[in-house]
């Protein structure tokens, strides 16, 4: 028997993450997350996935939401580019 091999566009082990922070793409691994706006959000939408995220998605958008504070920091990851390479 074949063995089936799936389509795959990006091979996961030639993959070079230039910041390790790259990694982890989770809104808990940004930083300020747990003070953030979104966190509440998140500890919610973060669980559904699908047709039940729509509605609560919508649940939070009909009710009286009021998230955590809003910073106005850059968590922005700085990137080194070189003319060099």
């Amino acid at each position: 028997p074949k063995t089936v091999i799936p389509f795959q566009r990006v091979r996961v082990e030639e993959v070079e993450f230039a910041d390790e922070r790259l990694q982890d793409n989770s809104y808990w691994a940004k930083d300020g997350a747990e003070i953030g706006y979104g966190a509440k959000a998140q500890e919610v939408l973060g669980q559904v996935k699908g047709r039940d995220f729509r509605h609560e998605k919508t649940k939070k958008k009909r009710g009286s939401y009021r998230g955590g504070q809003i910073d106005l920091q850059s968590h922005s990851i700085k990137f080194n580019y070189s003319d060099d390479e």
